[in-house]
Formats: C-alpha cells, sequence, structure tokens
C-alpha cells in the first residue's frame, strides 16, 4: 500500500510479494484515496511496479464512503484505474447525497462515466418521490442522481399521487417524471389512463396524453 493510503486490522494483514497483493481481516479500515472501506476482509491488488493500489474487494459487513456517497453491502470489488465498482448484497443500500437506493443482486458503476446499471428491482427515493421498477439505468454527477431511466415496469408515487407505466424516465435538473406505456394514474379518489404522462415533482402539475 502507497504511503499515502492507510489500511489497519485488528486480526492481521498480509502481504504477498509474489502476488502483490495485500490481505486483511478483521475490523479492516482501508482508506485509499477519496475512498473509505470498512469490512471484515479486504483484498489489495498492487499494479504490476507494486507502486500503487490497483483492485480492492471487500466481504462481510461492509461500507463504503466516497464524498456523498455511502453503501452498505456484503461485497464489493472496485478498480482504481478506471474507476469502476461492482456491489453485491441482499439488500444494498446507497445514499447519495438526499437521495437513497435500495435493492437486491448487483449493482455496477462506472465513476468516470458516471453511469450506474441496475439488473433487478429497486427503489429510489428521490426529491420527495419514491421511484421503483425492475431494471434501470441511473446516471450521476457531483453525487446526486441527475437522470434515471428504468425499464420493464415503474411505479412512482409522491403523496397521494401514484402512477404506474411500462418505463419511466426522471430528470432532476427538470424536476420532472416522463412515463411512457400503459401508464396508469392515481390521485386522491381519481384514476386515469393514457399512453404517456409527464407529472412535475415540484408543482404537482400533471399532463397526460392518449397518444
Amino acid at each position: 500500500v502507497c504511503s499515502s493510503d492507510l489500511l489497519t486490522a485488528t486480526d492481521g494483514i498480509r502481504f504477498l510479494a509474489a502476488e502483490g497483493r495485500y490481505e486483511a481481516t478483521g475490523n479492516v479500515q482501508l482508506v485509499v484515496g477519496d475512498w473509505i472501506v470498512l469490512a471484515d476482509r479486504v483484498v489489495a491488488t498492487l499494479d504490476a511496479e507494486q507502486q500503487k493500489m490497483e483492485r480492492l474487494s471487500a466481504t462481510g459487513k461492509v461500507f463504503l464512503q466516497r464524498e456523498t456517497l455511502k453503501a452498505r453491502v456484503s461485497d464489493l470489488t472496485l478498480k482504481l484505474n478506471p474507476q469502476k465498482l461492482t456491489l453485491r448484497g441482499s439488500p444494498i443500500n446507497m445514499q447519495m447525497g438526499e437521495d437513497r437506493l435500495v435493492s437486491e443482486g448487483t449493482l455496477s458503476f462506472d465513476l468516470e462515466s458516471g453511469s450506474m446499471s441496475l439488473e433487478q428491482a429497486f427503489v429510489l427515493q428521490a426529491a420527495g418521490a419514491v421511484i421503483s421498477g425492475g431494471a434501470a439505468t441511473v446516471t450521476m454527477a457531483s453525487g446526486v442522481v441527475q437522470e434515471l431511466r428504468v425499464r420493464d415496469g415503474a411505479d412512482v408515487e409522491q403523496g397521494d399521487f401514484r402512477a404506474a407505466a411500462q418505463s419511466l424516465r426522471y430528470d432532476r435538473e427538470a424536476g420532472e417524471v416522463f412515463l411512457e406505456g400503459a401508464v396508469v394514474l392515481q390521485s386522491g379518489g381519481v384514476l386515469l389512463s393514457g399512453a404517456s404522462a409527464v407529472f412535475d415533482l415540484t408543482s404537482g402539475a400533471l399532463q397526460l396524453h392518449n397518444d
């Protein structure tokens, strides 16, 4: 581990020189760059020159933090150049600024592009709304969700407003949710349906289209 990194563990740390790998177990604390990892076990692999960390994996009760991103999982893999993060758990709990995401299974995050992919059911709390669906792609910037695209069925709730559709797109900058395909809306005691809809999360305004 390079001089700017920190690695501690209560049950010991060993360095396998031939493999260029550190193995640490028992209340492991690792700081590498702006990443903080707490776990039961961590394996950190160095680059070919054994000058800096190239990849790490953590298992057990795992906590991860980088700026506004926090996660609690059972398993993670982090590649540092280019930066790619894979999280696994039942559940996966993530906090991104004020947004919260819960899922089960595997989550892949390309930190260079800010793109995160979910291939299983999830629930996202963002901008006062609860959005859920079967699979999604998330675009992040400055540590928060900027855009969410949901396929394979989507639901959104805010207050007494509820909607379901075949697909959904959430745009943080616009403050709107765009619903497409077999849209069903419920607000109070009113039930509506259409081909597509746009819901403003700030004003509560709704546009419903039948073509």
